[in-house]
């Protein structure tokens, strides 16, 4: 979500809020499904898009009761994991309400920047990266921000 969609939300609580990674990532998904691949030199244009936007925007997770955000361990034996992060309040709250049936502590909203994602990634190197939208996009990027 743009910073300054999210100051108006606060403000006047307006919920609709476009975020232009999500519609990159739209953009990106369709394309793949028609060329039947993600190496596809078309793609490339989009992909720079995507990782344009990315620090451009903020994002949403939920966090515990610690305030640390809800993580996702990649498999039962190991402690790499990733964080779910939504692109706007309308993403949040669909994709909130079904990762929260998962959980039994209380669970809140937490905004996160780029530069937040990229502390996590710096002082744990269990974090692996995350996905965007997981609820309806599903799309993963790594710690450093590449897909």
């Amino acid at each position: 979500m743009n910073p300054k969609d999210y100051e108006d939300y606060q403000k006047n609580n307006v919920k609709a809020s476009k975020s232009q990674l999500k519609e990159y990532i739209q953009i990106y998904a369709d394309m793949a499904k028609k060329l039947k691949t993600e190496q596809a030199v078309e793609l490339d244009s989009v992909k720079r898009n995507i990782k344009k936007t990315y620090p451009k925007e903020i994002y949403f997770t939920l966090a515990d009761e610690n305030k640390n955000p809800v993580k996702f361990t990649l498999t039962d034996s190991s402690k790499e994991y990733i964080i779910p992060i939504f692109t706007d309040v309308r993403e949040y709250a669909l994709g909130s309400a079904k990762i929260s049936k998962l959980f039994l502590e209380k669970l809140e909203m937490k905004v996160l920047s780029p530069e937040d994602i990229s502390k996590i990634a710096e002082d744990d190197e269990h974090f692996q990266g995350f996905v965007i939208n997981p609820h309806s996009q599903n799309f993963n990027m790594d710690r450093n921000a590449d897909f």
